[in-house]
C-alpha cells in the first residue's frame, strides 16, 4: 500500500513496510508502517520522552542511572568536545 502526499514543493510517495520490532525476552513482531520509528512507536506507546529537568538528573543519577549518549562513540568522554582536533 502507498499514500501520494502532496507538498507545495512536490508531490512524494510514501510505501509502507513490514518490519520486525525485536525486544529481549519478547516475542518478535512484524508491523506494517511507513518508517522504523512508527514501528517502534506502535509497539511501544507506554514509553515517553521529555527534556530532563535538573531535578530529574540528580534524582535519576543518584540512584545509580547511567547517561546514554546516542550518536557519539563510547571512547569520547562527555566533557570533551567530538571528532575536534587542533
Amino acid at each position: 500500500m502507498s499514500e501520494t502526499v502532496t507538498t507545495t514543493k512536490r508531490a512524494y510517495v510514501r510505501t509502507l513496510k513490514t518490519y520486525v520490532v525485536s525486544q529481549t525476552g519478547e516475542e518478535d513482531r512484524l508491523v506494517r508502517a511507513y518508517t522504523p520509528a512508527g514501528a517502534l512507536g506502535h509497539c511501544m506507546p507506554q514509553l515517553q520522552v521529555r527534556l530532563a529537568s535538573h531535578d530529574d538528573i540528580i534524582e535519576l543519577m543518584a540512584g545509580g542511572c547511567p547517561v546514554e549518549t546516542v550518536g557519539l562513540p563510547e571512547a569520547v568522554p562527555a566533557d570533551e568536545p567530538a571528532g575536534l582536533t587542533d
